[in-house]
């Protein structure tokens, strides 16, 4: 999010800039006419006194410059003389080229004391012509791309350290549920139950910072919510009911585990209080695709955001509240409030999912209490 305002911010600041060239193109190109008159008279001056002597101007530059006095002079005017040659042939060409035409025939007449001259008189102009509006859409995508690639470099050790941080949790818990083949001595028991076992523990999350870790979004951004300094609230949960389709087999026997809906709606709903209790943002993770959750983004019109984390990277990271149901692990319902990178609050378990938004509200002013009596003491 931050680096979207950043690239948004680059590309704004390269529309302003691209959105005066026309006008600082004009007022150059004035600048410039008037120094090729200048630099026509002067050279009309050393064709005469060359012709008074009955001379060529280079026999007349090269007699100028065996004098010791002269040489400077000479040099002077050669210099003179090369300018005009250099300007005077492409400012007809640039005068009548359009605004898209002096942008690239730009380099050929540039003369950068000229510019710099131009530059520091130079009144800006508001982009209300069409041209105006046209190099304003060049310059943002200019300031936006050029953002995108110093991002690109720059981010490429945070990305490296991202991925090796995944797969070091991805390991952790290859490792810590290795015994898992235990499942299979229960997929011959007699009894027909379904097999559930819970991991976890919120009071765990309470002393984690937050897993250096990437969430797609339902809408196919990205996030990474340890990058996120102010305070935001999220809300893990299994599965987000879908009409028409059924929940896995034993579903029913999960402790809260139909809870997802009724707490996307509890912060759907007590999304503006939170926002005024000075939580940032609001975020639901689970690990399913970013199809089901745009699903239910729309069906419930949820004003904020559902995370998609496929690989429980986020709740192992903090050890949050997990289930397993019949070899499947899914994230329980839980509510938390992050912020500067650490977890400040949480609930679990989430008896009364209505209420989760509330709830959670509360929590934070108690946490809130604490930490200013802390602090007076």
């Amino acid at each position: 999010m931050i680096l979207r305002i950043v690239a948004m911010a680059c590309g704004l600041t390269g529309a302003a800039g691209m959105s005066q060239f026309p006008e600082f193109a004009q007022q150059y190109l004035q600048r410039l006419a008037g120094k090729v008159d200048q630099l026509e008279s002067q050279v009309a001056e050393i064709d005469a006194s060359a012709a008074s002597f009955q001379m060529s101007r280079d026999e007349y530059l090269a007699d100028l410059g065996t004098s010791r006095t002269g040489a400077e002079a000479a040099r002077k005017a050669e210099g003179e003389i090369t300018l005009f040659q250099r300007l005077g042939d492409n400012v007809d060409a640039f005068r009548e080229a359009g605004p898209f035409g002096r942008l690239v025939q730009a380099y050929r007449v540039a003369d950068v004391d000229l510019a710099q001259r131009t530059f520091g008189d130079y009144k800006p102009a508001l982009p209300l012509t069409a041209e105006g509006a046209a190099f304003a859409g060049l310059g943002f995508a200019a300031g936006y791309g050029i953002w995108s690639m110093i991002w690109g470099l720059l981010g490429w050790p945070i990305r490296r350290r991202r991925r090796r941080r995944l797969a070091e949790l991805e390991r952790h818990h290859a490792e810590a549920h290795a015994d898992d083949a235990r499942f299979e001595d229960h997929s011959h028991d007699d009894d027909d139950d379904a097999f559930i076992e819970y991991e976890g523990d919120i009071a765990a999350a309470m002393s984690k910072t937050i897993p250096d870790i990437t969430l797609r979004a339902h809408d196919g951004s990205v996030v990474d919510l340890s990058m996120l300094t102010a305070p935001i609230a999220i809300f893990t949960y299994p599965l987000m009911g879908r009409p028409g389709v059924a929940f896995p087999e034993g579903w029913e026997e999960v402790d809260d585990a139909d809870n997802a809906t009724a707490m996307a709606c509890s912060f759907r709903d007590a999304y503006d209080m939170m926002r005024q209790a000075g939580i940032e943002e609001v975020f639901g993770i689970s690990s399913q695709d970013t199809d089901d959750q745009r699903e239910a983004v729309y069906r419930l019109s949820l004003p904020y955001t559902l995370l998609s984390d496929p690989d429980m990277a986020f709740a192992f990271g903090l050890d949050l509240p997990r289930f397993i149901l019949d070899h499947q692990r899914y994230v329980s319902p839980s509510v938390l409030i992050l912020q500067q990178g650490r977890v400040l609050a949480g609930l679990h378990p989430i008896k009364d999912a209505s209420r989760a938004a509330p709830r959670l509200l509360s929590k934070l002013e108690e946490a809130r209490a604490a930490h200013q009596q802390a602090m007076a003491e």
